[in-house]
Parts: C-alpha cells; sequence; structure tokens
C-alpha cells in the first residue's frame, strides 16, 4: 500500500520548506556577491581618481607657470587656468548629467540583472 496524505503532505512540506531555504541562501549569496563587486569597483575608481587628482593638480601648476612665464605674470597665469576650469565646470554641469545618468544606469544595470539584452534606459526627467 501507498503513503498516506498525511505522509506525502508532510513529505510536500518538508520539501518546499527545503527549497525556501535554498532560494533564501541562494539569493543572500547572489546579493553578497553583487554588492562585494560593486563595492570593489568604487573603491577601485575612487583610488584611481585620487591619483587621477594628484597628476592634475601638478600638472594645473605646471600649466599655470608656464602660462604666467609666458604672460611675464605668474598670478595671470593661475587666473587664466581657474578660467578655463570654470569654463569646464560649466559645460560639464549642462551636458553631463544625462550622459552620466545613462551611463551609470546601463553599467550597474547589466551587473545587477545580468543580461545587457533586456535594459532599456529611458531619458531622465529634469527636476530642477
Amino acid at each position: 500500500m501507498g503513503k498516506g496524505i498525511k505522509d506525502n503532505f508532510e513529505e510536500f512540506t518538508s520539501t518546499a520548506q527545503d527549497y525556501i531555504e535554498s532560494s533564501i541562501a541562494y539569493y543572500q549569496l547572489d546579493f553578497y556577491k553583487k554588492s562585494m563587486k560593486g563595492i570593489i569597483d568604487g573603491v577601485h575608481k575612487i583610488i584611481l581618481a585620487f591619483f587621477l587628482l594628484i597628476a592634475l593638480l601638478f600638472l594645473s601648476v605646471a600649466l599655470s607657470i608656464y602660462i604666467g612665464n609666458a604672460v611675464d605674470s605668474l598670478p595671470l597665469g593661475y587666473l587664466i587656468v581657474g578660467a578655463i576650469y570654470l569654463v569646464i565646470m560649466v559645460i560639464c554641469a549642462i551636458v553631463l548629467k544625462p550622459i552620466l545618468t545613462k551611463i551609470i544606469l546601463t553599467r550597474t544595470s547589466q551587473s545587477f540583472f545580468n543580461s545587457p539584452k533586456d535594459i532599456t534606459i529611458d531619458e531622465p526627467e529634469d527636476v530642477h
């Protein structure tokens, strides 16, 4: 004779509970993996940005001195380089946000969802 309904139900609930526990463990590991990948990428980019900023600082000082010597006024050389950075900042403030939004959303969603084919990024609404 076969198993009774009670035995089948107990086996079903035990199997379902094992499945749920396995699924929870899988998603915890998946979240850990994805969050660690994001943190490692972020720290790596911060370190690279730090050294890039140090290099940019020295190059800016060198350019300021060069321009200052060319116009026979070191303070004017520093002002010209400062003005160049202000122009770059204004251009970036106007143009860069939508471009960065699209790039960052695309890259992070590819690593988070693991399927770049299904990703569509709409242009963000400008909130001012």
